[in-house]
């Protein structure tokens, strides 16, 4: 079963196919940021093209939904709900951070560990998006535990290991304070969009191509100015 997986939250994005549990083929993205709008079509189609695949041959698209780059995931978001549309196959919604979460396994944990993550994004403001992972053996995925959150670092629970993009910006803090036995970089990418998508295509936990909508978990810049404005209008009447 041809899956395709479309990460554009970060401004390097990625594509990949992949064929029951046989990776394909990986692709990094021409263009980078608000650009991918202008090359997402072309280079889905050149990756099919280049591995003897249509588009017909696809029988779902998984797309990385978020926290991350606001015009990123919204240029990923709409692509995939209009691809998944036209050819009327499941679309599925992938966590970003447990997308990041999967690119590890419980051995990469220090010895004794409980299989436990920590995964963490910028949020810009020196504060950090961040969610906790646990895995899960029948799946052999990490799956999210409790809700993602906006936090500043000193705020973060201890774990055995803390990874995501936001790990360098925040090294020294982070292993200053003693609660992370490990701390890595570690960027979202495709491949394991693909891999959370397809267990969430084997549940049958597809999304809709109507309702879905990016996780932003924060309203952007411009919302929140707006909002203000509002609510100083407010306080006039």
């Amino acid at each position: 079963m041809l899956l395709l997986a479309v990460e554009t939250s970060t401004h390097t994005g990625t594509l990949s196919l992949s064929d029951e549990n046989r990776v394909i083929a990986e692709r990094v993205l021409a263009a980078e940021g608000r650009r991918h709008a202008q090359t997402l079509v072309q280079d889905v189609s050149q990756l099919l093209s280049e591995h003897g695949r249509t588009a017909a041959d696809l029988r779902a698209v998984a797309v990385s939904v978020g926290p991350g780059s606001f015009t990123g995931l919204r240029v990923g978001v709409v692509f995939a709900k209009t691809y998944a549309w036209a050819a009327g196959i499941p679309l599925l919604a992938v966590d970003t951070l447990q997308a990041i979460a999967c690119q590890l396994t419980p051995e990469d944990l220090p010895s004794g560990a409980a299989p436990r993550v920590l995964v963490i994004s910028d949020a810009q403001r020196n504060e950090v998006f961040a969610g906790a992972y646990e895995w899960e053996p029948a799946a052999g995925i990490w799956t999210r535990a409790g809700e993602i959150r906006i936090a500043r670092v000193a705020e973060l629970e201890g774990c055995a290991m803390i990874v995501g993009p936001a790990v360098p910006r925040h090294r020294e803090q982070l292993e200053q304070s003693g609660r992370f036995a490990r701390c890595l970089e570690l960027a979202p990418r495709a491949l394991e969009v693909g891999v959370v998508g397809r267990v969430l295509l084997g549940r049958g936990e597809s999304a809709s191509v109507m309702e879905l909508e990016p996780a932003y978990i924060r309203p952007s810049y411009a919302e929140e100015k707006r909002g203000a404005v509002g609510d100083q209008s407010g306080k006039g009447q």
